[in-house]
C-alpha cells in the first residue's frame, strides 16, 4: 500500500434498486475513487449473497426451491470437470455469469467512460458460503473436508476472474475484493463449532492468488487479531456499532498498518431506524473518538489517514433508495472530511 488509501469512499454492495444502471450511478456518484458493482437481490433473488456465487460447483443441486450439494464426488464428470477447469486455472468456467448480476455487467459497461484509481468487486466468503450451503443429509458443508476445498477454489477463481475483467477495462485500475464475511461475527459462539486454524486456513487459501488488494468485509464484531493473521490488506468492519471493541485491539491494528494493513471504517449505519436518528456531525465525532484512542496508544496521525477507508456499516439492499442515496451521500461527506488531511484530536471518547 505506498500510495495509501486516505480515506477514499466505497462501498459493500448491495443496493435496493431493480435498474442496474441507476444503481450503478449512486455508485460512480458518490464513490468516484473506488466504485464496486451494485449486487441487486431485489432485482432478482439470484442476485442474493449466496445464490450469486453458485455456479461452477459441482453437485450442485437446486429443485423445489432447495439448494444443497452432493457429497464428494458425485456426480463423478462434474467433479472432474471441476478439477480439470480450475488446474488449467479457466477463469471463465467460474465467471459470475450475467443472470446472477446485471449488476455487475451494467458496472463494467459503465466504468468505460471512467479513469478511477481502485475498483471494487466483492465475493462470498469461504466461511459464510460453508456455512450456508449444506450436503444431502443437512450436514454444513464447511464441515466435509471435500466440499469446503471446493467452495474455497470456487471463491478463489470467482474472486480472480473479477480482477481480470477489471483489469480488460481499466489497466491502470487497481482492483479491490472484498470476501463478506458476516457469519465471522458469530465466532466464538457456542453452537458454532469453528477453530481459529480452520478459519485462517481456508481464508488463506481463498485469497491466494490475487494481484490486487484483498479485504473481508464483516458486519459485526470478531476475533479481530484472528481475522489479521490471514494477510487480508483491508478489514472493513461495521464501525457505526462496533467501533470501541474493535480499537481496543490498538497494539494489533498498529501492527497491521506497519505491515502495510488499511480499515474499512463503516461508520454509516444501514439499520433504517439509525440511519434516520444519525447526523453528520455525530458520525465524525465517534470516528474522531475511535481516532484518538488509537493515536493516544501510539498509531501516528499519518498512519491512520494512510490505512483507511470509509465505507457504510453494511449493504444497503434492505433499505429503500432515498435510504441507500442518503447512505451513500453521508459516507461520502465523511470520506471528504478526512481526506482534507490527517485526523485531527477531538477528544477520546469513544461513542
Amino acid at each position: 500500500m505506498a500510495e495509501g488509501f486516505n480515506f477514499i469512499a466505497t462501498g459493500v454492495g448491495s443496493l435496493p434498486h431493480r435498474d442496474p444502471r441507476d444503481a450503478c450511478e449512486i455508485v460512480f456518484s458518490y464513490m468516484p475513487e473506488a466504485p464496486h458493482w451494485p449486487q441487486l437481490p431485489r432485482l432478482d433473488p439470484r442476485e442474493g449473497m449466496i445464490d450469486q456465487f453458485l455456479d461452477g460447483m459441482p453437485g450442485l443441486v437446486q429443485e423445489d426451491g432447495k439448494v444443497f450439494l452432493r457429497s464428494p464426488f458425485e456426480p463423478h464428470e462434474e467433479w472432474d470437470e471441476f478439477f480439470s477447469r480450475y488446474e488449467e486455472g479457466d477463469l471463465n468456467y467460474f465467471a459470475i455469469k450475467p443472470e446472477r448480476a446485471r449488476g455487475l455487467y451494467a458496472f463494467l459497461e459503465l466504468l468505460k467512460q471512467y479513469d478511477v484509481p481502485f475498483v471494487k468487486g466483492q465475493v462470498t466468503g469461504p466461511i459464510t458460503l460453508g456455512l450456508s450451503l449444506k450436503d444431502e443429509g443437512g450436514r454444513l458443508s464447511l464441515f466435509d473436508e471435500g466440499l469446503r476445498d471446493m467452495i474455497v477454489k470456487v471463491v478463489s477463481m470467482k474472486a480472480r476472474w473479477q480482477e481480470r475483467v477489471f483489469s480488460e477495462v481499466l489497466p491502470k485500475a487497481k482492483s479491490i475484493i472484498f470476501f463478506d464475511e458476516p457469519t465471522l461475527s458469530a465466532y466464538g459462539s457456542p453452537y458454532m463449532n469453528l477453530y481459529e486454524e480452520m478459519v485462517v486456513d481456508t481464508l488463506r487459501e481463498a485469497t491466494k492468488g490475487l494481484r490486487g488488494y484483498k479485504g473481508v468485509h464483516i458486519c459485526g464484531n470478531t476475533d479481530w487479531p484472528m481475522v489479521m493473521r490471514v494477510g487480508f490488506d483491508i478489514i472493513d468492519f461495521d464501525a457505526y456499532n462496533h467501533l470501541s471493541s474493535f480499537v481496543l485491539y490498538a497494539e494489533e491494528i498498529k501492527t497491521f498498518f506497519e505491515k502495510g494493513g488499511a480499515v474499512g471504517w463503516g461508520i454509516v449505519p444501514t439499520e433504517a431506524e439509525a440511519l434516520e436518528k444519525a447526523a453528520i456531525e455525530g458520525l465524525l465525532a465517534r470516528l474522531e473518538g475511535g481516532f484518538t484512542y488509537l493515536r493516544e496508544r501510539g498509531i501516528a496521525e499519518g498512519a491512520i489517514y494512510k490505512g483507511s477507508l470509509i465505507t457504510p456499516s453494511c449493504g444497503t439492499g434492505l433499505l429503500s433508495k432515498d435510504e441507500a442515496k442518503k447512505v451513500y451521500e453521508s459516507t461520502r461527506q465523511i470520506s471528504a472530511f478526512f481526506r482534507k488531511g490527517p485526523v485531527s484530536s477531538k477528544g477520546s471518547k469513544i461513542a
